[in-house]
């Protein structure tokens, strides 16, 4: 049994799958995150970088020229590091707006909207030393330490080839005038992060895929999962199989009322259970319950029979005995075949004694 369980070679089903979004945990590669957020920042800086230089380097101006004039009381003090770091947030404010707003959606495009408190939840497992021993040499650590090294290496070597090449403008900032400044370094830091997105990207596809195997990996199910997970969806096979029964009986019930026009008789109990019986002589051995109901119901077959001259006969024992053992469309039981030849041989001595009655009034008339 233990080796079954083991043996995860079934892919996941989509139940799992949505059962383990509902718990927040996804395939999320953290790397195409930050690509998209590196990405947004990229846009924003090659649109508005000179405006937001231009407006840092207005405050700080500000700073130097009322230098002379700053008070080192406490309260003071804190009242202009204050005002300060307020102007300079609400220049930066649409930038970070902006890069949350990426990082947001970048974990939409992944994932789609998730919201769960069950990663939040206590577990021992992360607690327990054996759970992270194994964790210390899961082939999930593996990676990311290869990727790290990658990273280390791709990004060590775009940052200095990029800066060997930007060395000479550096150098030839000397012999320019202040004012160009921002544009040129702006423009030296557009290439610099244009070389690093594209490390980045090999970086995040590879995080990307590996990232997609090891969650569908982690998500396998058993043989044995597979059965269990079809039970615990549509119920176990015997209790589904009564409930159909129990539909169909249902559904028999409901047409009892519609049946009751064609029964030779009615057995009530008299106003809680009714019982319509059927006996043809040529198509049947025996007679069969032809409908059956409870309370209302049985009230109603009752109104149906008057309708319809339905003999209707009381017998609470036999009555009780027939709805409780018999399902419809049953034949009468052996132990039932005195009881049921008293009512039909009752019916008959009435149906007789009406038929007589009916030709000696037609004889009179």
């Amino acid at each position: 049994m233990a080796e079954e369980d083991n043996d995860k070679s079934e892919p996941a089903s989509p139940f799992k799958l949505k059962e383990a979004k509902n718990k927040g945990q996804v395939a999320k590669s953290l790397e195409l995150n930050s690509l998209l957020v590196i990405m947004g920042f990229l846009f924003v800086i090659y649109l508005w970088g000179e405006q937001f230089i231009y407006q840092d380097l207005a405050v700080k101006s500000h700073i130097l020229k009322s230098s002379h004039m700053l008070n080192y009381e406490p309260a003071r003090l804190m009242n202009w590091v204050g005002s300060i770091f307020r102007e300079l947030f609400m220049i930066f404010l649409p930038l970070i707006a902006f890069l949350m707003l990426i990082a947001v959606i970048s974990n939409l495009i992944q994932t789609g909207f998730i919201f769960s408190f069950f990663p939040i939840k206590p577990d021992l497992k992360r607690i327990s030393p054996v759970a992270g021993f194994k964790r210390l040499f899961s082939t999930k650590l593996l990676f990311e330490a290869f990727k790290n090294i990658v990273k280390l290496l791709i990004f060590s070597s775009i940052l200095y080839f990029a800066l060997s090449s930007l060395m000479p403008k550096l150098v030839g900032l000397m012999q320019m005038n202040p004012d160009y400044y921002p544009a040129q370094v702006l423009s030296m830091i557009v290439e610099v992060i244009m070389k690093i997105l594209f490390g980045l990207v090999i970086i995040a596809l590879l995080d990307a895929m590996y990232t997609k195997w090891d969650f569908a990996k982690k998500m396998k199910m058993s043989p044995r999962e597979v059965k269990d997970e079809v039970k615990r969806r549509e119920g176990d096979p015997l209790l589904r199989a009564k409930i159909k029964e129990l539909q169909r009986e249902t559904a028999k019930r409901r047409e009892s009322l519609s049946r009751v026009p064609d029964a030779d008789v009615l057995i009530t109990n008299p106003t809680h259970i009714s019982v319509a019986l059927k006996y043809k002589r040529k198509d049947m051995k025996t007679p069969i319950l032809l409908a059956k109901g409870a309370g209302d119901l049985a009230l109603r077959m009752k109104k149906m029979a008057k309708k319809n001259d339905v003999p209707i006969v009381e017998n609470k024992f036999l009555a009780r005995k027939l709805f409780n053992e018999l399902s419809i469309d049953d034949s009468i039981r052996p132990e039932h075949f005195g009881k049921i030849a008293e009512v039909y041989a009752n019916l008959y001595d009435v149906t007789t004694t009406n038929l007589a009655m009916k030709k000696k009034t037609e004889r009179n008339t």
